[in-house]
Protein backbone atom coordinates (compact mmCIF):
# COMPACT_ATOMS: atom_id res chain seq x y z
CA UNK A 1 0.00 0.00 0.00
CA UNK A 2 1.51 3.67 -1.03
CA UNK A 3 1.41 6.01 1.57
CA UNK A 4 0.09 9.57 1.56
CA UNK A 5 3.27 10.93 0.81
CA UNK A 6 3.83 8.58 -2.15
CA UNK A 7 0.31 9.38 -3.35
CA UNK A 8 1.00 13.24 -3.64
CA UNK A 9 3.98 12.21 -5.83
CA UNK A 10 2.01 9.72 -8.20
CA UNK A 11 -0.29 12.53 -8.73
CA UNK A 12 2.31 15.21 -9.43
CA UNK A 13 3.58 12.79 -11.92
CA UNK A 14 0.44 12.31 -13.74
CA UNK A 15 -0.06 15.90 -13.52
CA UNK A 16 3.68 16.55 -14.98
CA UNK A 17 2.69 13.88 -17.89
CA UNK A 18 -0.42 15.84 -18.77
CA UNK A 19 1.44 18.97 -19.29
CA UNK A 20 3.65 17.37 -21.60
CA UNK A 21 0.83 15.95 -23.18
CA UNK A 22 -0.70 19.57 -23.26
CA UNK A 23 2.40 21.14 -24.37
CA UNK A 24 2.52 18.88 -27.23
CA UNK A 25 -0.92 19.57 -28.45
CA UNK A 26 -0.37 23.46 -27.98
CA UNK A 27 2.73 22.96 -30.01
CA UNK A 28 1.37 21.16 -33.01
CA UNK A 29 -1.99 23.28 -32.85
CA UNK A 30 0.60 26.66 -33.32
CA UNK A 31 3.04 24.95 -35.62
CA UNK A 32 5.78 25.64 -33.21
CA UNK A 33 8.82 23.46 -32.93
CA UNK A 34 9.09 21.19 -29.35
CA UNK A 35 10.48 22.78 -26.31
CA UNK A 36 13.26 20.63 -25.56
CA UNK A 37 14.39 22.66 -22.36
CA UNK A 38 10.38 22.36 -20.91
CA UNK A 39 10.45 18.60 -21.70
CA UNK A 40 13.96 18.30 -20.19
CA UNK A 41 12.51 20.21 -16.96
CA UNK A 42 9.52 18.09 -16.55
CA UNK A 43 11.16 14.58 -17.44
CA UNK A 44 13.36 15.57 -14.55
CA UNK A 45 10.57 16.50 -12.34
CA UNK A 46 9.01 13.54 -12.97
CA UNK A 47 12.40 11.50 -12.13
CA UNK A 48 12.92 13.21 -9.33
CA UNK A 49 9.59 12.05 -7.90
CA UNK A 50 9.85 8.75 -8.29
CA UNK A 51 13.39 8.71 -6.67
CA UNK A 52 11.69 10.27 -3.92
CA UNK A 53 9.03 7.11 -3.97
CA UNK A 54 11.82 4.70 -4.23
CA UNK A 55 13.36 6.44 -1.41
CA UNK A 56 10.45 5.72 0.55
CA UNK A 57 9.95 1.89 0.01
Amino acid sequence: MHTEKQLDYLEKIAIAKDEIRGQVVLEAIEGREPDVNYYEKQHRRIAEYNRKITEMT
